[in-house]
């Protein structure tokens, strides 16, 4: 892109600020732009015609919402709310698809980082019955990863950006089951979980959580 048309977006940006709980975009409001988090984390979850809530996915820094709803031209499915203090920024649906239109070689490119976005991919590794609770909440930890709490190397040191309960809610599991997973991932010296606060010793040995053998899909047992 020109740099005058960079520009163009740039100043088109607005970055705002969000207190804890607040909400970024409600579900069912009109897709008016897109979404970026800057920092923070972002919970994203869906209200059923009996307004039953269903959190399905966390939001990390550098990654997109929205953008569904908007290229669907539908209304939002979710409502996005802040775990924490976040930055978030938004551009209008208008420039975007204007500089789409223009700029093939942007086109590209910004359908390529939509393309490795996660999306909805979260709930089949956080809400799947089939998988242990105690693998969900290392892919939960995992999802929350970024380089500022855990470097390529040593130790690893992040704080949740929910309450325990909020967990269990989030993995479809019991409290209990959330509270033994925890014992024991601290029993094998996996996570260490003090408070809000979770110190991972080493973030190959938590990723090789995840290889661990699953629950055959006919033999599950609901939580």
């Amino acid at each position: 892109m020109p740099t005058a048309d960079v520009a163009r977006l740039e100043n088109v940006m607005v970055v705002r600020a969000y207190a804890r709980d607040e909400k970024i975009f409600r579900q069912d409001a009109e897709a008016t732009g897109l979404y970026c988090l800057r920092s923070g984390h972002i919970l994203l979850w869906h209200a059923d015609a009996y307004e039953h809530k269903t959190a399905f996915r966390v939001v990390g820094p550098g990654e997109m919402m929205g953008y569904r709803s908007l290229f669907g031209d539908d209304k939002h499915a979710a409502t996005a709310q802040a775990l924490t203090v976040c930055d978030v920024c938004y551009y209008p649906k208008n420039i975007v698809l204007e500089l789409i239109d223009e700029f093939p070689a942007f086109a590209r490119q910004f359908f390529r980082t939509l393309a490795r976005d996660r999306g909805p991919r979260d709930a089949l590794l956080l809400r799947g019955q089939h998988i242990p609770v105690r693998t969900r909440l290392v892919n939960l930890l995992l999802l929350m990863n970024t380089n500022d709490t855990c470097p390529e190397n040593g130790t690893c040191v992040m704080r949740l950006p929910m309450l325990r309960r909020d967990i269990a809610a989030l993995l479809a599991a019991r409290p209990e089951s959330i509270a033994r997973a925890i014992r024991e991932l601290g029993q094998d010296g996996i996570a260490l979980f003090s408070g809000r606060t979770v110190t991972i010793p080493s973030l190959d040995a938590l990723s090789a959580e995840t290889n661990r053998e699953q629950i055959p899909l006919d033999k599950a047992v609901p939580l």
